[in-house]
């Protein structure tokens, strides 16, 4: 049994995601198990095998404890990792060949409170855990956006310690020509580099190369994988990269 973590900041489609590999796995002979960990989730486009909002009220707490949206979020992380026992109970009554879990919405909640770590480390079978992040190809067609959101990939990937592939989500959504540059700074520092130097002003361009370097040296170690939720692009590498790093053993920065 395998268990992937879905992270990803709001938009990059991390739900979708999950719904459609889910639909191209069960196409292969793959039994799936979707698990949903946002608590404040109105609708998804699937339907969740385990569910938090069986577990917790969003929309009680805040009323009850007259919270705003965003504080009200925060508690019913915390409230979700009270039931980890019974999620993780839930999990385990089933027997898939994969685990997916869609995480929270709004990424800080789950990725830099120690609630999503107690949630990671309670679901799934040690040392068969892997974390997806996804990357908006939208957002990241701008060298400076592709440069914060590696940075953001390797911090989320220091502070839970998974093996991770970084996605490249919704490739449908743009031209051709933005996903392959996206994959040439991916792939070559000099063309991060060049680019690079050409987006930064002033005294911020005496740290290009090191930028640059930093960058290369994340994704060299956590892949980037081009896919289409729409059209499955890019799934039969996604689910060779997934199966390879948990044989293999994790990944490690270098």
């Amino acid at each position: 049994m395998y268990t992937v973590f879905v992270v990803g900041t709001a938009g990059s489609g991390k739900s979708t995601l999950t719904s459609s590999f889910s639909d191209w796995l069960k196409e292969q002979e793959q039994s799936t198990l979707l698990v949903n960990l946002d608590p404040a989730a109105h609708s998804l486009p699937y339907e969740p095998d385990v569910d938090v909002r069986d577990y917790v009220d969003y929309e009680r707490i805040m009323v009850s404890r007259r919270l705003g949206p965003n504080a009200a979020l925060i508690a019913s992380i915390r409230e979700v990792a009270r039931y980890v026992e019974e999620l993780r109970e839930d999990v385990n009554s089933f027997n898939p060949d994969f685990v997916i879990v869609d995480t929270p919405g709004q990424l800080e909640l789950f990725a830099f409170r120690r609630e999503g770590l107690i949630l990671t480390e309670n679901i799934g079978v040690e040392g068969r855990k892997t974390m997806l992040f996804i990357l908006d190809p939208i957002f990241c067609t701008n060298v400076k956006n592709f440069v914060a959101s590696t940075f953001l990939a390797a911090s989320i990937y220091l502070s839970f310690g998974l093996p991770m592939i970084q996605v490249l989500n919704k490739i449908d959504a743009v031209p051709r020509e933005h996903v392959e540059r996206i994959q040439g700074w991916s792939e070559s520092m000099d063309s991060l580099l060049v680019d690079l130097e050409d987006k930064l002003k002033g005294g911020l361009m005496i740290f290009s190369r090191e930028v640059a370097q930093a960058v290369y040296d994340i994704v060299s170690s956590i892949p980037i994988i081009p896919v289409s939720s729409i059209t499955m692009e890019g799934f039969p590498e996604l689910h060779a990269a997934l199966t390879r790093i948990v044989s293999e053993g994790e990944l490690e920065l270098r």
